[in-house]
């Protein structure tokens, strides 16, 4: 089990001094990305390697797994090719974490399936990135379970189903004063499973109900997205 938490790990400490008049060199402001950390630098799913030369946030990029990042691309690092010096302005943990098979999911802590959103998906290095969110009840320290199921279908499409086990700390309409909605991000390396260079993947999970922007918290529906993945490729898809 883990704790899924808190999302964000590092809150900006400074804020960037006044433009002077001398020319901004700077390449890119607020760059967002998410990659991983290989020895000790940040590659991201585009294939560019970060260093970090100034910090305005608190924290060690260099202790995580994979992160999300925001940035300046100050300049191409010298003698380099796709390696860029940075000022590292925010980072989020990512929970990295290998799929299940169904076969290997039917009985035990995986086998819940309490309600859990994927606010956004997109894929990227091969990864099916999601920012997650779900309910908590503040001051607990109950640690939430999130897996991606998957199997295969007799169309060859890969199914995959995202599971969340809240250990008993789930929503209800009589507990809805008692608590708050949490998020985290989280990446499932679909590559180590998936062989081809291009898959039919169909998606589902179960949230509540929304009826006129307010969620039923008697009902608990599925929720399905389908997606031709690309290996290689790099797509947001909400």
């Amino acid at each position: 089990m883990i704790n899924i938490r808190k999302a964000l790990i590092c809150v900006a400490a400074a804020a960037i001094a006044a433009v002077s008049c001398q020319k901004d060199d700077t390449l890119s402001y607020n760059n967002m990305t998410m990659g991983n950390i290989v020895n000790g630098k940040f590659v991201s799913d585009q294939g560019n390697t970060f260093n970090i030369v100034e910090q305005l946030c608190t924290g060690k990029l260099e202790d995580e797994k994979r992160a999300m990042v925001i940035c300046d691309v100050l300049n191409e690092t010298e003698g380099t090719s796709g390696e860029y010096d940075i000022r590292l302005t925010n980072f989020a943990h990512v929970l990295d974490k290998d799929a299940v098979r169904l076969e290997d999911a039917v009985e035990g802590d995986i086998i819940t399936q309490n309600p859990i959103n994927i606010e956004q998906l997109w894929f990227s290095g091969g990864y099916a990135n999601m920012l997650i969110s779900y309910y908590v009840k503040p001051g607990s320290e109950t640690k939430h379970l999130v897996n991606l199921v998957y199997s295969k279908d007799e169309k060859g499409r890969y199914v995959l189903n995202f599971r969340h086990n809240g250990f008993g700390e789930v929503l209800t309409a009589e507990n809805a004063s008692q608590m708050m909605l949490g998020s985290a991000y989280v990446s499932f390396p679909l590559s180590k499973f998936i062989e081809e260079e291009n898959a039919n993947l169909v998606l589902s999970w179960k949230w509540y109900k929304s009826i006129d922007s307010r969620l039923d918290l008697n009902t608990v529906t599925d929720y399905t997205f389908e997606y031709e993945w690309k290996r290689s490729g790099f797509e947001h898809k909400f």
